[in-house]
This record gives structure tokens, sequence and C-alpha cells, in this order.
């Protein structure tokens, strides 16, 4: 994809409070409950194991507006730090491992509003409004997951380390009242800056710069750009023919789905010329392996949205959600 440039971060670095450094946009804004107290900040800390299909914990908690993440999360858990206290060993017992005979590796990794975080949790300080979430899991096979799709529409409403991009939704022409639904969904869920966009009136430029929804089948140029390039934007999915491909953790092949068979997924944005490590905005794909499958994902969206979290995709099928990976 010439367009997108991968960032190669390990996991070490990813979790040891080293900041990469960020450029941003809009602040983000966050109304303070009337209940709060002047000087504090509400986050929600989220910890789960393997992508969520375990959750350890969820807390809604105030805290002082300089907090660090690391701190937060040492409010609600028991935490084992490592390398100078900036990289997380275990969480409530729950411990870094590699071991055994394939050399598993597990590790607890860090995101803020569903982006993979470049700034370890000792130096990220929390913003009204973040959402903080740690998942443990192995790396064998995604040593990076730029993005999951967590809490919607937090990173919509939230983005990333208090600055937020504008989110465009970009649909093809028989798509856009299902657009428009989300645009409206988007607004009453407090995300501002919303603006919707066909295929065919898009200029290629304006991607890079916005929080990007793209409702979409597979087929048009776009999604095929992001399909072609699924492994390196650490998806556990692709379109193959007229079905979806669905891969574990191990990166063996673990289902595949047919007709009516919906996905949302998500990762940083890969037209943002700094990359997918760059922490600045993210695409998520609402699709199908069919026109009935899309608008099965978006009515998740639409009208299950609290589903919507924790995990790296979702598949729809049959009327039930499904968490990737498998």
């Amino acid at each position: 994809m010439k367009h997108i440039k991968s960032l190669a971060l390990t996991v070490i670095i990813l979790l040891a409070g080293v900041s990469i450094g960020a450029c941003f946009n809009q602040p983000a804004k966050s109304a303070p409950s009337e209940e709060q107290e002047p000087g504090t900040i509400t986050t929600i800390i989220t910890i789960t194991r393997d992508f969520g299909r375990e959750l350890m914990l969820g807390e809604t908690l105030a805290v002082a507006s300089d907090t660090s993440a690391m701190a937060a999360l040492m409010e609600v858990a028991e935490v084992e730090t490592a390398y100078g206290g900036g990289f997380v060993d275990a969480i409530n017992g729950v411990r870094s491992d590699y071991s055994g005979s394939q050399k598993t590796k597990k590790d607890w990794f860090f995101y803020i509003n569903g982006i993979q975080s470049n700034i370890g949790a000792l130096d990220y300080t929390l913003h009204d409004g973040d959402v903080q979430y740690w998942d443990f899991h192995s790396w064998s096979f995604r040593h990076f997951i730029p993005a999951v799709i967590d809490s919607f529409p937090s990173v919509f409403r939230q983005g990333f380390n208090g600055r937020l991009r504008p989110t465009l939704i970009v649909c093809p022409d028989y798509l856009k009242k299902d657009g428009a639904k989300l645009e409206e969904k988007l607004a009453r869920l407090e995300v501002e800056e919303v603006s919707i966009k066909s295929l065919d009136e898009l200029p290629e430029g304006d991607l890079g710069d916005s929080n990007v929804i793209l409702v979409s089948g597979p087929d048009n140029r776009l999604s095929a750009e992001l399909n072609q390039n699924w492994k390196r934007l650490g998806f556990f999915t692709y379109f193959d023919g007229g079905d979806l491909v669905v891969i574990d953790n191990d990166g063996e092949i673990a289902a595949e789905y047919g007709a009516g068979t919906g996905l949302i997924q998500a990762t940083q944005n890969p037209w943002n010329p700094k990359g997918i490590g760059a922490c600045e905005n993210v695409v998520w794909l609402v699709s199908g392996t069919d026109d009935v499958g899309v608008k099965n994902a978006l009515d998740v969206l639409l009208d299950r949205h609290n589903k919507v979290q924790y995990t790296a995709a979702i598949v729809v099928t049959d009327g039930k959600i499904i968490r990737i990976p498998q």
C-alpha cells in the first residue's frame, strides 16, 4: 500500500513509558459532571484477558487532573511493575509470561480510547473522559494491534492525549441514508465535528486528517486497500471472494462466514502520513460480505453500541455478535 507507513514498535517500548512524541489537531472536549469536584477528572478503567473474553475489572473513578494512567490503574488493581516502574508485569496476579515449548508470549497491552498507546502508562496523563483499557493476551502472532473497538464512541469523542481529530463517515452513494443515521447517532452521543461524504466525492487527501468510519462492502477501492494490507494493519479478518475469513490469535484460520455477515474492526489511520503508530486518528471499518452484512454491522452501532467494547473486532452473523479473535 503506497500510502501506508508501518511504525515498528516493540512491546517493551509500547508499555515501558517511552514517549515517541505526538502532533495533534484540536483539543478534545469533555463536559464535567455536575458532581465532579474542581481539579478532578473522570476516567474509566477496564481490565480483561484474551481480547475481552474475560472481564477482570471495570471501574469509573474520579482522580486528580494530573493523574497518570499508571497511578489510576494502581488505585483499582494490584499492579507489579518492572524496568523502573514503567512496564506492567502483573495485574491482580496475572503475570507476563514467556514459557513453554512453543515459547508462548503473553503480556499486558495498554490502550487509551481504543488506541494502543505510544506513551507508557507512567507518562500518559489522563484527560477527562479517557477510557483506559488493559488486555492480557498472547503476542506470538500479533505483537502490534494499532487499535481496537473499545467503548464506542470514546475515540471519536476523546481522541488521544487530549487531542481530537474530526470524524468523517465515508460510504457509497447508495448507503448515504444509512451513513446519515450514524451521523445522527454520533451527535446524540456528543461527538462533535462529524461529516459524511460519498466515495465519489472524496478527495484522497481528506482521509489522513480525520477519524474515518468507512461504511461499505469489501469491493470499493478503500475497503480493498485495507483488506489487501490486513496483516500490516493488525486485523484478524480478511475478505476472500464472498467470504469473511477469521484468524485466531495463533495465526490459524478459525472460521469462515458467508452471506449476510457483518464486520466492525479498527486500526490507526493508515492514510495518516505519520503511519499507524502515530496515535493521532483511527479508521473503523463497518463492512460485510454483502449489503445485508454491512447493514447488520451498522445496526449494531446504531442500536446496540454498548456491545461494541473491549475486543479487537466483532463479527455479526444470524443476529449474534462474535468477538474476534476467536
